[in-house]
Formats: structure tokens, C-alpha cells, sequence
């Protein structure tokens, strides 16, 4: 089952009831963010597509979601992020990829011809209260990756990467913050990896379409 823990942006609490004020409180809309800054790309970079992850019904949702004791699933009350965590996470990958010049990273609907594709499952993405609901939690980030040839699916490689990172305290912004960074490392990962592949002539040269637009 899932529930909805209560959150403020001060401190976190769970609850067994609340009263809820008329009106009811407005939802906090929390963005996430991305450290560093784009690079120029190569004129010889590689393209590859970025698909939209899979994910859970509860991490397929613009719910910031976080757990009691690592295995159940609850969500941030009055606290969301703007769009569904697979489409913010799909663009979070494409602004990690302009951070590296030899790759450069295209969502599907921008029309670029691309041989190859990154697919990742969103395995987890929440703050887990391993210490109790009023310390500070963790946040685990944990994705599954593979690079396939966008054509025919056939597989190139697989990589796995798993990031957690404390939060300050136990305070819905702090949660932000910590899944942020654990984000930002998971990304990274990612990106270095694709990398990695690329230099050993895994991937095949992207060709764009210069007949679009």
C-alpha cells in the first residue's frame, strides 16, 4: 500500500491523522537541478537518443516519494516535481550529456537520426528513513542501463549505478537536495560510462538528419 507521509518544508513528520485547513494548502512545486555547465560539442560527437525511463506507478508520477524503512513506498504530502520523474529524469540525462563534448544526447522527438539508443529503469529514487522518521534520511538513487542499437534493439552493454547520499535533516527541501546530488552522481556515472563505451567503438557513429527542418 502507499501513503502519503505529511511534509513541510521545515521538518518532516509521520502521522497517523491530520486536519486539513480550509482551503486546503497549496502543493510546493520543487525543481531539480544539475551541476555544472554545457560544453561545445565535437564536430565528430556522438548522438545517441535518449528514451523516456521506465518506471513503477509510483516513481511514474510527479511525486517525491519516500520510505519508512527501505521497502515500503509512501509520498511527500503538499510537495511535488513539475513534470513526471520519468520525463524529468529523461531531460536530466540529456543536460548531463552537454556537460561531455564527445556525446551529445537527443530526445526522440527532435527528429535526429541516431544509430544507437540509452534506456534506463528508474529502480530507485526516493529518501528512506533508515534512522527513524525524525533524523535525517537517506537518498538512493539506483538506475539500470543499456545501449542498444536504435534500429533493431540489439543490445550493446548494460551498466548499473546506485548513489546515496544523507540528507542535512529530515526536511522536505533538504530531501530535494540530497536526491539532487545523488541524481547529479548517478548521471555522471552514466555518462562516464557511455564514454567509456564510445572509445572502445562500441557505439556506431550517429548520422543526423540534415533533411529535418
Amino acid at each position: 500500500m502507499i501513503r502519503n507521509f505529511a511534509l513541510s518544508v521545515a521538518a518532516l513528520s509521520i502521522t497517523a491523522c491530520s486536519i486539513i485547513p480550509d482551503p486546503a494548502p497549496a502543493e510546493i512545486i520543487y525543481r531539480l537541478s544539475l551541476s555544472g555547465e554545457s560544453v561545445p560539442a565535437n564536430p565528430q560527437a556522438t548522438v545517441i537518443r535518449v528514451d523516456r525511463p521506465a518506471a513503477t506507478s509510483v516513481f511514474n508520477s510527479r511525486s517525491i516519494v519516500v520510505s519508512p524503512d527501505g521497502r515500503r513506498l509512501s509520498t511527500a504530502a503538499q510537495a511535488q516535481w513539475p513534470e513526471g520523474t520519468p520525463t524529468m529524469l529523461q531531460g536530466a540525462l540529456v543536460d548531463a550529456f552537454s556537460r561531455e563534448a564527445s556525446i551529445v544526447g537527443v530526445l526522440p522527438e527532435s527528429g535526429t537520426r541516431t544509430d544507437t539508443r540509452i534506456h534506463f529503469s528508474i529502480k530507485n529514487f526516493e529518501a528512506q528513513f533508515d534512522r527513524g522518521p525524525d533524523s535525517a534520511p537517506l537518498a538512493v538513487v539506483r538506475y539500470t542501463v543499456t545501449l542498444a542499437n536504435a534500429t533493431d534493439r540489439r543490445l550493446i552493454d548494460t551498466f548499473v549505478t546506485r548513489q546515496e547520499i544523507r540528507a542535512r535533516a529530515a526536511s522536505v527541501s533538504d530531501i530535494v537536495k540530497a536526491l539532487e546530488k545523488a541524481n547529479d552522481a548517478a548521471m555522471s556515472d552514466i555518462v562516464a560510462w557511455v564514454v567509456q563505451a564510445n572509445r572502445k567503438g562500441l557505439i556506431a557513429e550517429a548520422i543526423p538528419d540534415l533533411s529535418a527542418g
